[in-house]
């Protein structure tokens, strides 16, 4: 992978975290793509797919490699990803700075880290991750190594 996406290890503290560019409480989108993140810094599985719409669709920067240019797709592709980033990572985390709602997505702007079995490290990489919900629940993860290609994703160029 030696590029950036959601990952494992620590997960910043709750008081260091920024939610709103307004400083208001938090709205369940955002709060729920903060568990995300926590629950993919902790290795628990469990704990993301509960957040998780069944229909998932999740492309990560490394998913040009690890799954054939493929996304991860329903839950069944969220438990190959984890395996993926066993496999192919020695560590990875993410730390996300900055997440604020965007119509019906939240967008998290923040840093990679690891080192992989293969490729060597990445150290604090600008990452910009685009979640997508439907029902509450996360249908659709796309991560970014560039913040102009996450706007146009969302339709602001």
């Amino acid at each position: 992978m030696g590029y950036n996406e959601p990952a494992a290890a620590t997960a910043p503290s709750r008081t260091a975290r920024t939610t709103q560019s307004s400083g208001a409480m938090a709205s369940n989108k955002t709060e729920t793509a903060q568990q995300l993140f926590d629950a993919f810094n902790a290795r628990d599985l469990d704990a993301a797919l509960s957040l998780l719409h069944p229909d998932v669709v999740f492309e990560p920067v490394s998913g040009a490699v690890l799954n054939d240019g493929e996304p991860y797709r329903g839950k069944e592709g969220m438990h190959r990803y984890f395996t993926d980033v066993q496999a192919h990572w020695r560590e990875l985390t993410v730390k996300p700075v900055h997440l604020r709602e965007a119509g019906d997505a939240v967008v998290a702007l923040g840093h990679a880290s690891g080192s992989s079995f293969a490729a060597g490290a990445l150290r604090d990489a600008p990452t910009t991750w685009v979640f997508k919900f439907d029902g509450g629940l996360v249908a659709h993860i796309q991560i970014f190594s560039d913040e102009r290609l996450a706007r146009e994703a969302l339709g602001q160029t």
